[in-house]
């Protein structure tokens, strides 16, 4: 019981790592290489600086409520990627944060650990 119990956290964890990579993805490499495409293009000037970010805000907004929406920690059910003032503390730790900012989980075992659980 206990097993399965764990596995559900860690599927609901690795749920939330794949939403954060994939608005990582969408807000950060995807526009670039749509910029860059157009410009290789020689698009006008025009879908660079007005169009472009009139269709990105929405789909960028849409993505960040999505992902605010199921930023709960599957163990303490606080906030995973926010602290206690509600903010991300800075862009790097939200990119890179791999344990709940609240409770610490999951801990990452040692090899030696591992060896002692088997």
């Amino acid at each position: 019981m206990e097993k399965q119990f764990v596995d559900e956290k860690m599927q609901k964890y690795l749920r939330l790592m794949r939403l954060r990579r994939n608005f990582v993805f969408s807000v950060l490499v995807f526009p670039s290489v749509v910029i860059v495409v157009l410009m290789l293009a020689r698009v006008d000037e025009n879908y660079l600086s007005i169009y472009f970010p009139i269709t990105m805000i929405p789909i960028i907004l849409f993505l960040m409520f999505k992902l605010l929406a199921n930023d709960i920690c599957p163990w303490c059910k606080c906030g995973f990627f926010m602290n206690d003032l509600g903010s991300f503390v800075n862009g790097l730790s939200f990119i890179f944060r791999k344990q709940c900012s609240h409770c610490g989980k999951p801990e990452k075992l040692s090899k030696n650990e591992d060896e002692h659980d088997s």
